[in-house]
This record gives C-alpha cells, structure tokens and sequence, in this order.
C-alpha cells in the first residue's frame, strides 16, 4: 500500500509535552520535517476560524484554550495505512485509523483535546498543508524525501490565503481541496482571469459550506461571520457565483455526475467533460436565461457533440424550440429532472432541505448571519 503524509499541530500549550510527543510518533511512523510557525498574533482568531471552518464555533475561546503563541506542524509518514471507520466531530468517517488512533492516544496523554490536531485522511491532510504552508501532498512528497534532521525550522508566515497575489494560488487551493469544476467562460483561466472584462467564477462544487473559509471570503464582525461573493487578487475583485449539489441549480443527481466526471484542463483547471459542459450551457441558455444569447449559441455549436451536429444545422440553433426539443430527450435519457417542478420539489424535500440549511447557518455562523442572508436573497429576487 502507499504510504501517506500526514499533520499533527501541537498548539502552543500542548509544546510541554514536545519531547513525549515526539518520541511516541517516531515509535510508529517516520518523522520527515518539524516546524515551528508563527502567526501575527492579531490574526490569530481569524487564521483558527479559516482553519477549522464551519466545526470551530468560537475562535476566540479556541485561541485561549490553544495559545496563540508559536505552533509546531510536525510533518510524517505512514509507510503502513490501514482505513477504517471512526467516530469524529462530524460524523463517522473512514479514516488512516493509524493516524486518528495516535492523534487521540497524545490528546489524552495531554489532557485536552484542543491542544493538538492531526489530519485523519489525504483530504484533510491536503488541507492543512495548503493552508499552512501553500503546498499540496503531491509537492510536498517531492520535496521531503530525506528523513527529519533533528532540527525544528522556524517559519513566520501567515495563513496562505489571507492575500492572493495572483489566481494561480486561487486554483492550487481550489485544486488541492475542493471538489470543484467551473461551469462556464474557463478557457482563459487562471492565466487571464484578472485581465479579462469576464472577472467572475462560476463554480459547481461539493459542499458550499467550505468555500468561503478555503478561499477567504469571510468578513468578520466581532464574534458573527458573514461571507462576501468576492475574493480579491491584488487589487482586483473577482465575483464567486457558487453552485452546490442539491441548491436546485441542476438536478442533484446531474450536478454529481458533472463532479464525478470532471477533466483538469491543460491550464490545470478542472472543468465539465465535454459533453457536461455543452448540455448544461444548454440547460443555462433553455432554463435559466429563457432566451437566444448570441454568444451562447456560438459556443453552443462550437462545442456540440457530433450527434447534435448531424442533425442538426448551425442556424437551428437559433430557434429556442429546437434547442428545448434537444435538452428534453438529453434529460429524458439521463434520468434528469428540472428542479422547478413541484414533483422535484417533492420528492427532495425542498421545505426540509430549506429548514436543515437555517439550523447549519444559525448553529455555526449566528442569528445576524442568517438575517443578512435572507436580506441579501430577497434583494437579488427583486433585482
């Protein structure tokens, strides 16, 4: 089996027990790097709520727990994985059972189970990693090929993320976290994202709840946490037009199959497959313009696989019923439905899914959060 890298964070006041701690990972896996990073202590609160995103409540209360003093990422590898399930703060999941095992054998040597964090799976791994140091597992691997030299380096850096200098960070975070693809106008990105008039994303991606602290979107105002669409690089503002599986933007049962079929671009993007990507442009111009859009229709046959373009001549597609009798038999085939109908509605609990979503917002992000968001909704229906 191939080994794996993984993170164990020892909080400032979990340092006590440095040499302990140590000496238990190097019983059973094979430490490769030791860093000691310091934070701006001004930034502390913010770089844990980033961090931990939407399973850390209360930063302010993290952080006096924690420390906010100097932290150490002790980096190592399990050349012996072995996966299973286990019982964590969100739920089971399978995890290096290895690795989870020895994250809770320290915190109850420790004492506490907020002095210490360790990633449970490549995931969570790639997460740490790219937010601490803006380096991915992959890159990582190419760089720590020599075991630890017994030497801790100190690095005084902050949060990757808290200042985007251009969109190729965007795309490595995104990369290396997020289930993702762009939907649409992707083929001049991320090299000329911030050149072109077109300066807005419109992302699909897994779960919206993660986005906004991965990408810094969060605009903090004492102890409520708001979002903002926009994410700045440089001196430029990029809009964030956010889909996520079971919003109703697409079928739920599409918008996986648009996940789980997904290419990374030569630009190293990932994007719809070619045929995802035509029908739902399609869908977009047909569902959600209801409307000719002239550059629409010129990518629309650009891209059209060759079926729809046997049948069919470049100027039909200039007539909306035809594109309506070509997205119909699509959907009749796929097993696609339209989200607007009250059968869709019903059979994917709409008023359930609205309720589940207010009790997230309100436990993880506050009351004030929840009304700006429903102010924000109603003002973009009006509009």
């Amino acid at each position: 089996m191939q080994s794996e890298i993984h993170s164990f964070i020892l909080w400032e006041k979990a340092r006590s027990q440095l040499k302990k701690t140590i000496k238990d990972l190097e019983a059973k896996f094979e430490i490769l790097e030791i860093l000691e990073i310091f934070w701006p202590k001004n930034k502390f609160a913010q770089n844990l709520k980033r961090f931990y995103g939407t399973t850390l409540t209360d930063p302010q209360k993290k952080e006096a727990v924690c420390g906010n003093g100097s932290f150490l990422l002790i980096i190592v590898s399990d050349k012996n994985p072995i996966h299973g399930k286990r019982k964590t703060s969100i739920g089971s999941q399978i995890v290096n059972t290895n690795i989870y095992d020895q994250k809770m054998q320290i915190r109850r040597i420790l004492g506490s189970e907020y002095i210490i964090h360790s990633s449970i799976h490549q995931k969570e791994a790639n997460h740490d990693f790219t937010l601490l140091l803006g380096k991915n597992i992959e890159q990582l691997k190419k760089e720590l090929k020599k075991p630890w030299n017994n030497k801790i380096e100190e690095k005084h850096i902050d949060l990757f993320g808290n200042k985007w200098e251009n969109p190729n960070q965007i795309f490595l975070v995104l990369n290396s976290i997020v289930n993702y693809v762009i939907l649409r106008n992707f083929e001049q990105m991320p090299n000329e994202l911030i050149t072109t008039k077109h300066k807005d994303i419109d992302l699909l991606v897994e779960n919206q709840w993660e986005l906004p602290y991965i990408l810094n979107m969060i605009k903090a105002d004492s102890n409520n946490v708001g979002f903002s669409p926009f994410i700045k690089i440089g001196n430029n503002e990029i809009k964030l037009d956010v889909k996520y599986v079971g919003d109703r933007y697409y079928d739920e049962k599409w918008s996986k199959d648009i996940l789980q079929n997904r290419v990374l671009s030569e630009n190293g993007v990932y994007t719809p497959s070619n045929e995802d990507h035509f029908f739902t442009l399609l869908y977009h111009v047909v569902v959600h313009k209801k409307e000719i859009i002239p550059q629409y229709i010129e990518k629309l046959y650009s891209i059209a696989p060759k079926f729809i373009h046997d049948n069919y001549e470049k100027n039909n597609f200039n007539e909306f019923k035809n594109l309506e009798i070509i997205l119909e038999k699509y959907m009749r085939q796929k097993g696609y439905r339209h989200t607007n109908s009250i059968e869709y509605r019903f059979k994917h609990n709409e008023i359930i899914r609205i309720f589940n979503v207010m009790i997230f917002t309100i436990k993880h992000e506050g009351w004030n959060f929840l009304f700006r968001a429903i102010k924000s909704k109603i003002k973009r229906i009006i509009k």
